[in-house]
């Protein structure tokens, strides 16, 4: 499991962001499991859970435990990790009782804990077989961690050192570079700002700067434009410039005319009504279905699955952009730049 043609190499001096994305806790169980399914099965049962029956045995929880619990997992979700509880717990969209989600949860808190457990087995095996080390270490940065509970997590087995930490964000660093530097030169790009405040707080406080902690910057976002555009489709400017109602040399036949919501009434319209309701109608329908299987009654959330989905009138292809993030500017949000 150790070899790193199983995908547990990480190399933190050559970090990229393929590796961050492509690091799945789901996949990284079933590859173990497949593996070595034998250590896993024993992993297991020493935790508590036996792998031939499937299923944990019945845990009767208290009121306050129960909370507790839900306190719990409202948190891990309130995290936007892509998913990969859910996957972990095969909730998705189902309706289940408090009894298969509480069984799913241990499931789930299992299969992460024989991932730790498995994963510090293996860097001790072999010092390259730091995956789960490495993601843990670049979060660790990213929460500002402090140094010594870094090193202290790195000793222990679950992180990799402060040292490769750097490296592997030097590396991100230096790609991303190549990444806005490639797509700032093809002309096809789209840049996102906002402003946010951080709280530079000193480990010795000093009286005459005591109000100079806070720090109004703006973080800045590039990522390229799909849909088939061109350069040729972005030399627009002297026409809207022609057709806006900001041009004081504008001609008023050139201006379009001014919408209003009424106009919304109108868009999409049918050249012919085939069935007893409208496409207004059919679309009302279904919202209103959707939130009486999602916002009602208990007994109705039991058709959410059943709604098709609503119909396609002028459908946008989906394609999944990729974002670079660029350095943070000390920038105020209120200057004119």
């Amino acid at each position: 499991m150790a070899a790193e043609e199983n995908g547990s190499h990480f190399g933190a001096s050559s970090a990229n962001m393929q590796q961050l994305e492509e690091f799945s806790i789901e996949e990284t169980a079933q590859t173990m499991k497949s593996n070595a399914p034998g250590l896993w099965g024993l992993l297991g049962t020493l935790l508590g859970k036996d792998e031939r029956l499937g299923s944990n045995e019945d845990v009767v929880m208290s009121d306050a435990e129960e909370a507790v619990d839900d306190y719990y997992w409202d948190q891990v979700e309130a995290i936007e990790l892509e998913g990969f509880i859910n996957a972990l717990t095969s909730e998705g969209d189902t309706v289940a009782s408090k009894r298969d989600i509480h069984t799913n949860r241990c499931a789930a808190i299992c299969n992460i804990k024989k991932v730790v457990i498995l994963s510090i087995m293996m860097q001790s095996t072999n010092r390259k077989s730091n995956a789960l080390q490495s993601i843990i270490g670049i979060f660790l940065q990213s929460m500002h961690t402090p140094q010594n509970v870094v090193d202290t997590l790195a000793h222990i087995g679950i992180s990799i050192s402060t040292d490769a930490i750097h490296a592997a964000v030097k590396s991100m660093s230096a790609e991303s570079q190549n990444v806005m530097r490639e797509l700032g030169q093809s002309l096809l790009a789209s840049y996102a700002y906002d402003n946010f405040d951080v709280d530079l707080k000193s480990h010795l406080p000093v009286v005459e700067k005591s109000n100079d902690s806070l720090k109004h910057l703006t973080s800045g976002l590039m990522f390229p434009l799909r849909h088939g555009i061109t350069i040729d489709d972005l030399n627009c400017s002297e026409e809207l410039w022609r057709q806006s109602a900001l041009n004081t040399q504008a001609i008023e036949q050139d201006l379009p005319p001014r919408r209003t919501w009424k106009d919304l009434l109108s868009i999409h319209s049918e050249s012919e009504v085939t069935r007893n309701l409208t496409r207004h109608d059919r679309f009302n329908a279904w919202l209103f279905l959707m939130d009486l299987c999602t916002h009602g009654p208990e007994y109705f959330h039991l058709f959410k699955s059943e709604i098709p989905p609503p119909e396609v009138i002028e459908e946008i292809p989906l394609h999944k952009t990729s974002i670079t993030a660029a350095r943070a500017m000390d920038i105020n949000n209120s200057t004119n730049f």
